[in-house]
C-alpha cells in the first residue's frame, strides 16, 4: 500500500464507523404494538355421521387431543351433533376403530355444516384401523 499509515489508519476507522449505522439498525429492538388478539371463530352446531360395514365397531374420535365421541356401534349407522369451531382451515379428527371381525371394513365418516355441506371420509382396516382424518371446506 502507498500512502501513509496514518491516512490510512483514518480511512478504515472511517469506513468502520460508516458500516457502524446499517449494523446499528439492523440490531436495534424496536417497540413493537402488542399483537392483536386472534378473533375466534363463533362454534358451529356440526353433525356428524359414521357408516360401518360390519357391526359392532367400537371407536373414538378427538379433536385437539381431546375425547370428542366414544362409543360401540351396534348398528351400521350413528350420528350426533356437537358444537365446534369451524375455521376455514378446517380440522383434523383423530379415528381409533375396532371391528370385532379381522376382515376387510371400512367407515364412512360425514361432517355437515349448518349450511347443508356434506364432507365425506373413509377408513379402511383389518380388525383395526387408526387415523387422522382433515375435514375441509371446499
Amino acid at each position: 500500500m502507498r500512502g501513509s499509515p496514518l491516512a490510512q489508519t483514518v480511512l478504515v476507522v472511517a469506513v468502520l464507523l460508516l458500516l457502524l449505522i446499517p449494523l446499528h439498525r439492523l440490531t436495534q429492538r424496536e417497540q413493537r404494538p402488542p399483537e392483536q388478539p386472534v378473533v375466534s371463530v363463533a362454534p358451529k352446531q356440526l353433525h356428524l355421521a359414521i357408516r360401518t360395514t360390519a357391526v359392532p365397531v367400537r371407536f373414538e374420535i378427538t379433536f385437539l387431543g381431546k375425547t370428542l365421541w366414544a362409543e360401540e356401534a351396534l348398528t351400521p349407522e350413528v350420528a350426533k351433533e356437537f358444537d365446534l369451531d369451524f375455521p376455514k382451515e378446517g380440522i383434523d379428527l383423530v379415528v381409533d376403530a375396532t371391528w370385532e371381525t379381522k376382515a376387510l371394513a371400512a367407515m364412512e365418516i360425514t361432517l355437515s355444516l349448518p349450511d347443508g355441506t356434506a364432507i365425506h371420509k373413509t377408513l379402511w382396516g383389518q380388525g383395526t384401523a387408526n387415523e387422522v382424518l382433515t375435514f375441509q371446506e371446499q
